[in-house]
């Protein structure tokens, strides 16, 4: 019993291993359209993944320590892409131009959003157990970035990993292209203290779509 035991975490452990690589939080976006839309997470893809129903994104709302929301993803993705996740698509593609790939829980400014796959948390935004209104990532009617050159943080939020363009800085902003402060679409370089390929340049998603 106690090597099936062992065998079985070995397994669980391997698996988050793999995934940990494979896919990050770039960046989070909450805009201030009629509804607060678009609301919506940046993910790049690191390494092929053939089967992104493994993964999604949960999120933890008003300071709580647990995640209530969870949406999983579907379809597939190739490294070097950039998907994204939101919670409708009309609003999201107005801003930004594009529709999105993926579905993603609601959330608000001061909410922490999880990328698990297999139900084990790769990367995190904000921190568990914290309303993040008033806190030095509160992202309220505006976004924040991944830091290029950095990597997935676990479920250990790294403040110094990001940059933020400040809260209400999408207030009464209709387009991204437009805005004073516009959100940095697809400019994230992956980190290479692991051997990894650089970013992808282009605003395009892939094929996952929502779950």
């Amino acid at each position: 019993m106690k090597i099936n035991l062992a065998l079985q975490l070995s397994a669980v452990l391997v698996s988050a291993s793999a995934f940990s690589a494979d896919m990050v939080i770039t960046g989070v976006v909450d805009g201030s359209l009629s509804g607060g839309i678009p609301k919506a997470v940046e993910l790049y893809v690191v390494n092929d993944i053939s089967d992104l129903s493994r993964c999604g994104i949960d999120v933890a709302s008003n300071g709580a320590t647990t995640a209530g929301n969870h949406s999983t993803f579907s379809g597939s993705a190739t490294a070097g892409s950039f998907l994204y996740a939101a919670t409708e698509t009309p609003g999201f593609t107005a801003f930004f131009g594009f529709e999105p790939t993926l579905r993603t829980p609601s959330f608000n400014g001061n909410d922490v959003v999880l990328l698990q796959c297999d139900g084990v948390v790769i990367d995190s935004f904000g921190e568990l157990g914290v309303d993040g209104l008033g806190t030095p990532w509160e992202y309220t009617d505006s976004w924040a970035h991944r830091n290029s050159g950095t990597t997935a943080d676990g479920n250990s939020f790294n403040l110094t990993n990001w940059s933020f363009s400040g809260p209400n800085t999408l207030d009464n902003q209709t387009s991204n292209a437009t805005a004073t402060i516009p959100y940095p679409l697809a400019s994230f370089v992956y980190g290479t203290d692991d051997g990894s390929t650089g970013g992808d340049t282009g605003t395009g998603g892939d094929t996952g779509t929502g779950g």
